[in-house]
């Protein structure tokens, strides 16, 4: 058998029942609602001792039932010899029933158990069937591997068996074993699943991956005309990135299956992937003429519009989905999420309230309904929509947009009072409510009453990453870097690699201390983190600066200007230019930092200390 597990221990019948787990995110039907009858819980089929075999025949040998059962299959040597039962066992039938009830109960622990166990002691195909079903439920491997073992090994050609086998392997990550199987489902049953098989196989190494594709690619030999599995090669090879190969793969597949209908599809994406967008355009709108109810090939080929910025194209193609299937709100919110960006906010507002109407997309809807009002300076009725936004992931957004609004037309105690109560409504949401008021509270010129304001909220979570991030990032406006330095490596011990706050401390220590030692391997680390954020280079280059070596701290200052034309940036590499005798080049960075923000403090600070007129910048 392909399927083999190592000897797990046999639970004594006086131990307690198995602990299991219900699979994270799995939410079923419940298995056992009802009592389900299975063959096996009617009587055990053909492996019955001699003596069991010898009692039942002596008990009935001579009945004229027998002997007419005899006669006619005599007479019908084609017809199947009907199944052989024995009696089940009184401990048998009464774990089962036990096991059943529990499930109604959702006890799935103890059912697994008696089934388990049962499936153990009397070997039987159906009650291992039913074992790892349950085990697969509540998302206990082990078992439902040793109940899959079992049934293969008792009913070895059921094709269903080897179809559990397969699932089990593929989500241990072992594709190449689970493929046996679902070779030997095709053998059986001419169910072809290759294609599920690559499907999921995206995650897998590299190594791993081609592994698996030359062993479908082998199989294609022995299967040249199936279409599933020319489509599995293809999608191996697209995990791999080589999409010529990958494009090939599911043109073969489409030769043998034509009204292959995830080929059609893939085939579109694979052409994206290959920069080729309008020949998968063109592709999919021949598509749609063999396929004209196929809504699948419609919401691609809007989708592909959309992506290329296509958008009165894009806005067509919604809104033909939309005349097509009417019921469909995710095509909806689409086609008015469209027109209001092409600028057709009556459109766009007419879709949006038909989705409060229909109470599909709510939040969505009224996000943008405030979103169009505060386009209009309508303040008020933005406010209103914003305020109505409940859950989902434009919840932040909105209350963040109503607070500032409320705080632009009514003063920051009215926005206070509106976060204050959405704290109380959505306590799960607090931090990011407490850090949106801090904002307000900073930006209003009130820093000391927004320390307060975070200190209180870290004293009832004082391990929460974000709030002790933003209390650090506020002390350093205040100029307490006891707090700042404390909150940031409260934050690094609680998050070693929060490349964010290494950086914030290392730079903090490099420009505000001498204690350079000490700053440069935290942003060593941090950039290791994120070797690629400009706002790290510089602080790299910055504590370069700040020990003396320029030779070092130059390319990286330069580096992090050329990606990011940020002010801060502009004020070190200036410095570090007029350091080294350029000086109409570091006026020029200057200038170029003060144009993107004109009123830096930190560039008029560094001018003022190298004795620099500001007005002298321009006229270099």
């Amino acid at each position: 058998m392909f399927f083999d597990i190592r000897e797990l221990p046999k639970p004594s019948p006086d131990s307690p029942p198995l602990p299991v787990m219900r699979r994270k995110g799995q939410w079923l039907i419940p298995l056992l609602a009802a009592l389900i009858v299975l063959p096996g819980c009617a009587g055990f089929r053909q492996a019955v001792s001699s003596d069991t075999e010898q009692h039942t025949t002596t008990d009935h040998q001579n009945t004229p039932d027998t002997q007419a059962r005899s006669s006619s299959q005599a007479d019908s040597p084609d017809r199947p010899p009907e199944p052989v039962y024995r009696p089940i066992p009184a401990a048998t039938l009464y774990s089962l029933l036990v096991a059943e009830m529990a499930g109604q109960r959702q006890r799935f622990d103890i059912s697994l158990y008696n089934y388990m166990d049962q499936a153990r002691t009397t070997r039987d195909p159906a009650i291992a069937e039913r074992a790892a079903r349950i085990a697969q439920y509540v998302g206990s491997d082990s078992h439902a591997i040793e109940a899959v073992a079992i049934w293969l090994a008792e009913d070895q050609d059921n094709p269903a068996a080897h179809q559990a086998a397969a699932q089990l392997l593929m989500e241990q990550n072992q594709f190449i074993r689970a493929l046996e199987h679902l070779v030997i489902l095709q053998d059986l049953a001419g169910i072809s699943q290759f294609d599920y098989l690559a499907a999921n196989a995206a995650e897998l190494p590299e190594e791993q991956q081609t592994a698996l594709l030359e062993q479908l690619q082998l199989l294609t030999q022995k299967y040249p005309g199936n279409a599933s599995l020319w489509y599995a090669c293809g999608i191996m090879e697209q995990h791999l990135r080589r999409y010529k190969q990958a494009l090939n793969n599911i043109d073969k597949a489409l030769q043998h299956n034509p009204a292959y209908l995830s080929a059609i599809l893939q085939k579109a994406r694979i052409l994206v992937l290959m920069q080729r967008s309008d020949d998968a355009i063109d592709w999919l709108e021949d598509a749609q003429d063999d396929h004209p109810d196929h809504k699948g090939i419609q919401v691609l080929h809007a989708r592909i519009l959309l992506e290329q910025r296509k958008m009165d194209s894009a806005r067509d193609a919604f809104a033909a989905l939309h005349k097509r299937f009417p019921e469909d709100s995710a095509i909806l919110l689409s086609l008015a999420l469209l027109e209001e960006e092409l600028g057709q906010r009556e459109r766009a507002r007419e879709y949006l309230y038909q989705l409060l109407a229909s109470q599909s997309h709510t939040n969505e809807a009224h996000f943008y309904l405030g979103k169009i009002a505060q386009d209009e300076n309508d303040y008020e009725a933005a406010i209103e929509q914003y305020a109505q936004v409940s859950n989902g992931r434009e919840f932040l957004a909105a209350h963040l947009k109503a607070s500032y609004l409320l705080n632009e037309t009514q003063g920051i105690d009215a926005a206070r009072h509106y976060l204050n109560d959405l704290r109380a409504d959505y306590p799960q949401h607090s931090s990011e409510l407490v850090r949106i008021e801090v904002d307000l509270l900073s930006t209003a010129g009130q820093p000391e009453n927004a320390m307060t304001l975070i200190s209180q909220a870290l004293s009832v979570a004082p391990d929460d990453i974000n709030l002790l991030y933003t209390r650090a990032m506020l002390a350093e406006r205040l100029d307490d870097l006891n707090t700042l330095e404390q909150d940031l490596r409260t934050v690094i011990r609680l998050r070693p690699d929060h490349a964010e706050a290494l950086n914030a401390l290392g730079y903090t220590l490099a420009d505000r201390t001498d204690r350079w030692a000490e700053a440069l391997p935290l942003i060593e680390r941090a950039l290791q983190l994120t070797p690629d954020n400009p706002a790290v280079i510089d602080s790299l280059g910055w504590v370069y600066f700040r020990m003396g070596n320029l030779e070092r701290a130059r390319p990286l200052l330069k580096k992090a200007f050329d990606m990011m034309k940020d002010h801060e940036i502009a004020a070190h590499y200036g410095e570090l230019l007029w350091l080294s005798g350029d000086l109409n080049e570091a006026r020029d960075i200057w200038q170029q930092g003060l144009e993107q923000t004109p009123d830096s403090e930190i560039i008029l600070r560094t001018l003022q200390r190298l004795n620099i007129d500001p007005e002298t910048l321009s006229q270099h």
